[in-house]
């Protein structure tokens, strides 16, 4: 039920109300009264207001209000039906008006439909506001999901490493990362979590500290995979999952030791100009799903110039606008063309390839791509 200031010095006005309407009414029959009752009772829902009193200002009297109150909805009260004294007062911020004398029907009408029009108005202020609020904390998630994930990538003479991820939406389910297991290993990683947005930024935050955390006392990426599997089972997140592709090269041999959790297998681009090949073996399922799973492992050595290109789905699942995929052939042809390119080119390239393929058309999935060189 709305809280109604009535601005008017007509007691027969008031005489009216207090005989026939159930509604909250206060009444005030100058402008001092109006602006004192307005600067300190904040749950005033609408206000009437005399156009054409003897001690009313009319819609004037608000301009010496500030801030919030300004806000009421106000109806014009008007003894005639001289319309440029209605159209003044439209102008100047009332939002419908009420010719006197006024039927007690009449005025229900008139405050139910205003107050209803004002309700809707602040709902869908309070809705825009609270969306404007969420797409700022999406922003910000999706800023600090960015920044998990390591960009300072080591200059090395006898290696070059790159990574490049771009989400579908503002935050997203695939990462990689890569560290130092000690000083001649360095482990590598290319996930992608079920579905999009926020519960698979979640997931992917807790898989990646899991990942790191196992790898430290896992030395080999089969057991490493085994335990993180069993961790994220245990934790018991219904619908959700990753697929990894764990990586320990081994600069001191040149080889690199790997398990696949049910991912896609990277390739190997050889560095003598020979047939591509993806890396085979290592085999596993998808983390988070079953318990006690284990996980194979294999080891390839890495000869001079030879380089190794991880992914996601994102990229050979690409679509243009007719709905045709970028596909694993159009991905080999280009990592052929690009072989002689560095890391940082042939990982940061392959986006730029990505997008002429589907010019207009939405990105339909993250998009993630790492590769590793030896020189």
């Amino acid at each position: 039920m709305p809280r109604t200031l009535v601005i008017d010095d007509d007691p027969q006005l008031q005489a009216l109300i207090n005989a026939g309407s159930g509604d909250e009414f206060c009444f005030v029959h100058s402008d001092d009264e109006a602006l004192e009752i307005l600067s300190r009772d904040h749950d005033i829902d609408i206000a009437l207001v005399a156009i054409d009193g003897d001690n009313i200002g009319g819609m004037g009297l608000f301009r010496r209000l500030k801030g919030e109150r300004l806000r009421i909805p106000r109806i014009a009260l008007t003894t005639g039906t001289d319309l440029a004294v209605i159209r003044r007062a439209m102008n100047e911020g009332a939002v419908d008006f009420l010719t006197k004398p006024v039927s007690l029907d009449d005025l229900q009408a008139t405050i139910d439909k205003v107050y209803m029009d004002c309700e809707a108005r602040r709902k869908a202020w309070r809705t825009e506001s609270e969306l404007a609020a969420i797409r700022r904390e999406i922003d910000v998630a999706g800023d600090l999901q960015q920044r998990i994930l390591p960009i300072d990538f080591p200059t090395r003479d006898d290696f070059d490493v790159f990574a490049r991820t771009t989400p579908a939406r503002e935050i997203g389910g695939d990462f990689y990362d890569f560290f130092e297991l000690d000083p001649d290993k360095l482990a590598l990683i290319v996930a992608d979590v079920s579905g999009k947005g926020v519960p698979a930024a979640f997931f992917m935050a807790v898989a990646r500290t899991l990942i790191r955390a196992t790898a430290a006392t896992q030395p080999e990426p089969g057991t490493c995979l085994e335990q993180v599997n069993k961790l994220l089972y245990q934790h018991n997140i219904p619908g959700m999952f990753v697929s990894v592709f764990y990586g320990i090269l081994d600069t001191k041999n040149w080889t690199m030791s790997y398990a696949n959790g049910g991912h896609l297998p990277p390739y190997l681009i050889p560095g003598d100009g020979g047939d591509i090949v993806a890396l085979s073996g290592g085999d596993g399922v998808v983390l988070g799903v079953q318990d006690e799973i284990p996980y194979e492992q294999e080891t390839i050595s890495i000869n001079p110039g030879a380089a190794i290109f991880f992914y996601t789905d994102g990229i050979t699942e690409a679509f243009d606008i007719n709905r045709n995929q970028f596909s694993d052939q159009r991905l080999i042809d280009y990592l052929l063309e690009n072989r002689s390119l560095s890391a940082h080119a042939i990982s940061d390239n392959v986006f730029a390839f990505i997008n002429m393929f589907t010019g207009d058309a939405p990105q339909s999935d993250d998009i993630t791509s790492l590769v590793i060189k030896r020189f």
